[in-house]
């Protein structure tokens, strides 16, 4: 029997915000979507226009609903074009939604943080978080399915939201292609000398949200700073509870030993992953976790944590270690300073890990999911 054609919106306002882990989701989901899918309708919501580097098909159509309000944009914005128009899913990458809105609606759950009740912190700002428990747990009654990433997260969408289980998907993210092992020595080495960069260095970039652990990363550190020359480069725009890292860092004179970087372009990114000893990521909490799945494309060692997502990415190619442990993160650190044999496997490993991962599976994982939503 044919399957009918269906229309899609896709809530991509997030792609005129940062590039973190939800705009690569959205931006390589639909890249990937429009190379694979001529036959089914895509609506593009955005608040303002958004150059994509890649051909748009005929099958996908930029709306742009303008609006400098994202709160504005998502409820009421969406739910006014859903009335207006008729399709048949609404995706929402972010994961909250307008229960007004007009279509069978598909959230996007990359964890559910806020609702960790042991973790000992709030990852956002009291509005924040009370904007996302309160607007999850209502839409989680309104959606059609709901979506994840990980077996991680879809475990803990089954206990603390009591989503049953037939209703949750699993779609593993992939790495972009880009993110790959330099051979052009001379470019690198023009990073190094751009960013003034000492070798050899330990490398992390993201958020310094209390999620991510860079105090105890620190800490771990300061234990081992005599024994190793490593210093630590990082990159970070300003983060909710970020203020005791910087004082971890004066108060303990380690301003020449670890070294805030300025603006990193996609291209210098990939370069400091080549050029790293390790990339540092015993995280608290994640949902997913990028950054390993990009280090390990880059040929770079990963110290990341044992608990949440983080073990079930990285697979056999990383150090795992108790993220709680500052004594554990410093050991970690000290043999993959000193153990090029150890360096090497987990290099091998991590490459090997990778090929269960692409942008190019996720999309025909989520064309499949629509096309059974699409006939049940």
């Amino acid at each position: 029997m044919a399957v009918k054609p269906y229309s899609l919106a896709i809530n991509a306002r997030i792609l005129n915000e940062k590039r973190a882990g939800v705009y690569r989701y959205t931006y390589n989901l639909i890249k990937n979507l429009s190379e694979l899918d001529q036959e089914n309708r895509y609506f593009i919501l955005l608040n303002k226009d958004y150059e994509f580097d890649f051909p748009l098909p005929p099958n996908f159509q930029k709306v742009i609903l303008s609006s400098s309000s994202r709160f504005i944009f998502d409820y009421f914005s969406i739910p006014f074009f859903s009335w207006r128009k008729k399709i048949d899913y609404y995706l929402f990458p972010k994961n909250t939604f307008s229960p007004l809105v007009k279509g069978k609606k598909i959230p996007v759950y990359h964890d559910i943080i806020y609702f960790e009740k042991k973790i000992g912190f709030r990852e956002f700002k009291f509005f924040d978080h009370l904007h996302h428990t309160l607007m999850i747990r209502l839409g989680k009654f309104f959606s059609r399915i709901d979506l994840t990433v990980s077996d991680f997260t879809a475990s803990r969408m089954k206990t603390l939201l009591k989503i049953p289980e037939k209703k949750i998907r699993i779609i593993k993210e992939g790495v972009e292609t880009h993110f790959k092992k330099i051979e052009d020595n001379d470019y690198l080495k023009s990073v190094k000398d751009k960013f003034n960069l000492e070798t050899p260095f330990f490398f992390y970039s993201g958020s310094l949200s209390p999620r991510k652990n860079m105090l105890k990363v620190l800490e771990a550190f300061e234990l081992i700073k005599d024994k190793i020359p490593h210093r630590i480069y990082f990159t970070a725009g300003k983060s909710w509870g970020d203020q005791e890292i910087h004082d971890f860092i004066q108060k303990n004179t380690l301003e020449k030993r670890v070294v805030k970087l300025g603006f990193l372009s996609e291209e210098e990114l990939v370069a400091l992953y080549n050029l790293a000893d390790a990339y540092l990521y015993p995280s608290l909490y994640e949902g997913f976790g990028l950054p390993i799945l990009e280090s390990q494309a880059c040929g770079c060692p990963i110290i990341t944590s044992n608990r949440s997502s983080c073990p079930e990415i990285a697979g056999e190619g990383a150090l795992i270690v108790d993220p709680y442990q500052k004594e554990e993160i410093a050991e970690a650190m000290l043999q993959i300073a000193g153990n090029y044999e150890l360096r090497n496997s987990l290099i091998e490993k991590g490459r090997a890990n990778i090929q269960n991962y692409s942008w190019k599976k996720a999309a025909k994982e989520f064309l499949a999911m629509m096309e059974n939503l699409s006939t049940s």
